[in-house]
């Protein structure tokens, strides 16, 4: 949900004769029994007084990432201190405060509250202030008597802090709690790439491909979007509707699908991208509507099923012609879901479960037809031990 009223400034607790009211409750909820509770439950803050313990949480985006864990794995501690006009919990986004805010709303004031302190303390250094100007003799001593005044010190510019700047164009952006990790990433972002994304900065929620958006040089000079958020047409070659091997490569450099190997098999990362890139033209077809035509879905996918069906099998069912057919399955499993959030991990969840049920039970089990019309694939599976392929997980 979108939060349109700003963070009031934190330079002072005291509400001020202009503070927003149902603002000031939250703050003062939060700076009172809310971080009593944190300081009950969470070690490193029990020593710490009141203020202390508020500061650190909210300078800490790991620490407020835990904060926020806490509250939503736990939510019995909080059913005193969070609660309704009628004093009862609110456990719901939804919900309406006991101020009228909306628990959502509060959770956004949070956290752009932590990436304003955040960016204050990483983008804004103290100015060298000049040394004051020599004054001669005659001036000093008639100064001393009384006779002249000091020349008064021309004041420089005003400039908007770094900090202010970034978070001005991105405040309307800092809405949901797992944004709060992501925060350390938002700061080395300029404001014009803040504003180019726009709405598509909440389609990002990995570390990795933040890195890889701001890193120099990584804006297209011809106007087409961020190779991450294009579409995954982009990653075909032109006029041949196979996949160029080394935009993949790039995809998987810059989303860090390395995670999908294990730490003994991280040298295998670019040979297994150079057999994904083999999927063959018909299963393209058949994938790229099926997952949006999302560059980092589509990507991902393809690498989630290499590292979970295992390199022959993929061959089998992905790049040979004429084995289409699970592919279409996938398809229409897909189609009767949601897409997965765009984070590895829940990516890699909702297709390892897509491939497994395709693969155990599914897809070759409802059409014995697909192994008897093809001696190789029979022969295939037979060396695997089974007549029933079974997804090898990453960790063998």
């Amino acid at each position: 949900m979108a939060v349109k009223n700003p963070v009031k400034s934190a330079r002072s607790r005291n509400a001020g004769a202009n503070a927003d009211p149902q603002i000031e409750a939250i703050r003062s909820v939060l700076e009172g029994p809310v971080i009593e509770v944190f300081r009950r439950e969470i070690p490193e803050l029990r020593k710490l007084s009141r203020s202390a313990a508020y500061d650190r949480v909210m300078n800490d985006p790991q620490m407020l990432d835990r904060c926020f864990t806490m509250f939503r794995s736990r939510p019995q501690l909080f059913e005193q201190v969070v609660v309704d006009g009628d004093s009862q919990p609110v456990l719901d986004d939804l919900g309406l405060l006991s101020c009228g805010r909306t628990l959502a709303e509060a959770v956004a004031l949070v956290v752009r509250a932590s990436a304003r302190r955040y960016f204050r303390s990483k983008l804004d250094f103290r100015r060298f202030k000049p040394p004051p100007p020599k004054l001669s003799l005659a001036l000093r001593l008639g100064i001393a008597l009384g006779l002249a005044e000091a020349p008064k010190p021309k004041p420089g510019p005003k400039v908007t802090p770094r900090s202010e700047v970034l978070y001005n164009a991105i405040r309307d952006y800092l809405r949901f709690e797992w944004q709060v990790l992501l925060i350390p990433h938002y700061a080395p972002m300029t404001p014009a790439m803040v504003t180019d994304l726009g709405p598509r900065l909440l389609d990002i929620r990995e570390a990795a491909e933040l890195q890889a958006l701001a890193a120099p040089g990584s804006a297209p000079r011809d106007g087409r979007p961020p190779l991450l958020l294009d579409d995954a047409k982009r990653l075909l070659v032109q006029g041949r509707e196979t996949i160029d091997a080394e935009l993949l490569w790039r995809v998987v450099q810059q989303m860090d699908l390395a995670r999908l190997f294990p730490r003994t098999e991280i040298n295998k990362v670019r040979r297994s991208v150079a057999q994904v890139s083999a999927t063959h033209v018909e299963v393209i077809r058949v994938l790229l509507p099926a997952l949006g035509g999302d560059v980092r879905r589509f990507a991902a996918f393809l690498m989630i099923a290499f590292t979970t069906l295992g390199e022959q099998r993929f061959k089998q069912y992905f790049c040979q012609n004429g084995h289409v057919y699970a592919a279409r399955k996938l398809a229409e499993r897909m189609a009767t879901q949601p897409a997965p959030a765009p984070t590895l991990t829940e990516m890699k969840r909702v297709y390892d479960e897509m491939l497994g049920s395709a693969f155990t039970g599914g897809v070759e089990t409802k059409d014995t037809s697909l192994i008897a019309g093809h001696p190789a694939l029979a022969t295939a599976l037979d060396a695997l031990g089974t007549g029933k392929a079974r997804p090898v997980s990453i960790s063998g």
